[in-house]
């Protein structure tokens, strides 16, 4: 490669720390890069919906567990999927964060449509037996977790 004209050739195996290329590197916004509790945020919200749908699985084979509208297997297949929508949403949305791309609002839409589908699951499931009511309080704690680092990152990542 030759250097333009009125500029010496330079090479770069020579010097590791000069860049081969002219063009400079995006940086990332603030919004993207975060504050330390927005990225706090972030993090939450990927274990919690992780969580959430490791109760989900557990439910799966509970025992005692009822639906309000004798629908239990339908409602446990939809926890199931929101979670596993919403964590796939979340981390299309954390790959373009770190790749400095802004977050595609549909990826944000799908987060909050999957947490609408866990929570109608939820509101329809319940159990008295004791080991498949504690699976449910954990899901349904663990869902809540999940909308407070949601709202946290739409609070706290703005810049």
């Amino acid at each position: 490669m030759s250097a333009p004209a009125g500029e010496p050739a330079v090479s770069s195996r020579n010097d590791p720390h000069l860049l081969t290329s002219r063009v400079p590197a995006p940086t990332a916004s603030r919004r993207q890069l975060g504050n330390l509790q927005c990225n706090i945020d972030r993090g939450e919200i990927f274990f919690h919906v992780a969580q959430l749908g490791q109760t989900a699985a557990s439910l799966d084979n509970a025992t005692a567990l009822v639906a309000l509208n004798n629908s239990t297997h339908a409602d446990i297949m939809a926890m199931k999927a929101g979670a596993a929508g919403a964590a796939e949403a979340i981390k299309l949305i954390l790959t373009g964060v770190l790749n400095g791309k802004a977050a595609n609002p549909l990826f944000r839409d799908a987060v909050g449509g999957n947490f609408t589908m866990v929570l109608n699951a939820l509101n329809d499931l319940n159990s008295t037996h004791p080991t498949t009511a504690a699976l449910l309080k954990t899901a349904n704690t663990q869902y809540t977790n999940s909308l407070l680092a949601a709202e946290g990152v739409v609070n706290n990542c703005d810049g």
